[in-house]
């Protein structure tokens, strides 16, 4: 016999074990409204009713008849189906300023009896969620118990950390008179890099250009092209790497090494905006740094420094050292005064100075944001 101090666990039931065996994320709200041209039916609706009524004809009481028919089915088959609906948002991959993010979803019917067509998926945290800058997603039939897989179109207009969450799905099948919806709370976040620039293939050059010889290599091992040294071969070495005349004078093995190409180095400074500096000259900075980033050659070294802004990353090569970068661009905010801060010099590096509008005393490795204007990246 049970104690009385013993407290009872309440089961779930059989449908809230359902629920947790099903696939995807559940609505939070469902609403329905009717439409503009439903509005018109209605009215329609009551004028036969009241010519029915007032003149006892029996083709208006059977058009009367169809239309309550047209609105109850209308009404209620859209969101009978559309409540069994669940969907399960993909994580968002990031994506540069300017190019279309492409939000990706799977929607579950889980009806046993009732399939779903023409349904609408649109992301209600968009800054614009009109055409052309966001496309909701579409699908057209999901039958009984099978799913789908459709996406979205978003264009980006602000760089930084995209937030998304609000997802709504409306349908106004069958006849367009009502739009069931049901709203669902699924939190993502994608990076929005800065804006990609096309750069001239001069203008690389210029800045990563060496200083004499751009066949100089450092005094170890490599894989460069100048002989370095020849080394008994071992099991693993390239078949090429052998040097068969020396092999044969001493009837050993023998495989020439190469020296390791020297690493250039480049140093990339955004300079401090001044107060007048326009906003549309800061974003186009941002977006020449972030397009020097991405065009160096994969053997350069390039570091980031943006001292108004306390941001130092030393130099480094690879797409993980390009992606800290841009990260850091991305999160980048105009300062709300003016900072006069000098560049820093570098030693070592070759500095290639970013700034907004051109200066009387200008260096070949000096970029301007003014040069590079909408017209020019389109």
């Amino acid at each position: 016999m049970q104690s009385p101090s013993a407290t009872s666990v309440q089961l779930p039931n059989k449908k809230q074990r359902r629920e947790s065996t099903l696939p995807g994320t559940p609505h939070t709200r469902r609403s329905s409204s009717l439409t503009p041209p439903g509005f018109l039916f209605v009215f329609v609706t009551l004028f036969l009713a009241l010519g029915a009524i007032n003149g006892q004809n029996n083709l208006l009481f059977w058009l009367f008849g169809f239309s309550i028919a047209a609105l109850i089915v209308s009404g209620i088959i859209t969101g009978t189906a559309l409540i069994a609906i669940r969907i399960t948002a993909h994580p968002l991959e990031q994506t540069e300023l300017g190019t279309t993010l492409k939000p990706r979803y799977t929607i579950h019917n889980t009806s046993r009896l009732y399939p779903n067509f023409a349904l609408e998926i649109i992301e209600l945290d968009t800054p614009t969620p009109a055409p052309p800058k966001s496309i909701p997603a579409i699908a057209l039939h999901i039958r009984p118990k099978t799913h789908t897989k459709t996406q979205s179109q978003i264009i980006p207009e602000t760089r930084g950390l995209l937030t998304l969450s609000k997802i709504k799905i409306r349908s106004h099948f069958p006849f367009g008179l009502f739009t069931k919806s049901i709203d669902f709370n699924i939190p993502r976040q994608a990076l929005i890099l800065p804006r990609s620039i096309p750069v001239n293939q001069s203008t690389l050059d210029r800045l990563t250009a060496t200083d004499e010889s751009e066949t100089r290599s450092l005094n170890r091992k490599g894989t460069g092209l100048d002989y370095f040294a020849l080394r008994q071969y071992q099991p693993g070495d390239p078949l090429r790497n052998i040097a068969w005349k020396q092999s044969a004078r001493t009837s050993t093995l023998l495989v020439t090494e190469y020296p390791e190409p020297a690493t250039d180095q480049l140093a990339l400074q955004l300079l401090a905006p001044e107060s007048q500096t326009p906003d549309h000259l800061f974003e186009h900075a941002i977006s020449l740094t972030y397009s020097i980033l991405k065009s160096v050659p994969t053997n350069t070294r390039v570091a980031l420094s943006i001292p108004w802004a306390s941001i130092s990353i030393p130099p480094s090569t690879g797409q993980a050292h390009i992606n800290r970068c841009a990260r850091a661009l991305a999160f980048l905010t105009k300062p709300s005064s003016a900072q006069k801060i000098p560049p820093t010099n570098h030693r070592k590096d070759r500095p290639i100075t970013i700034g907004y509008t051109k200066s009387k005393n200008t260096t070949p490795a000096d970029l301007y944001a003014e040069d590079f204007t909408p017209n020019q990246t389109q």
